[in-house]
């Protein structure tokens, strides 16, 4: 069997080296991606000041 590579520059080496290059590039777009668009969503002290309502109203509300 012939080992030399039919494309200069891809040996076996080359090829996983490569291939392990896009499994990180991967894996780095998964957690990304998997991130919460608002930093605070989750959070028990934001939870705890918007409990009683008072920012689901606009600031300008002219109720009067």
């Amino acid at each position: 069997m012939d080992d030399t590579p039919l494309t200069p520059g891809e040996t076996l080496d080359d090829l996983k080296r490569h291939a392990q290059d896009l499994k990180e590039r991967i894996e780095e777009q998964r957690r990304k991606s998997a991130m919460p668009i608002n930093s605070a969503l989750g959070s028990p002290r934001i939870d705890a000041e918007n409990a009683d309502g008072r920012n689901d109203l606009p600031a300008d509300d002219d109720e009067n």
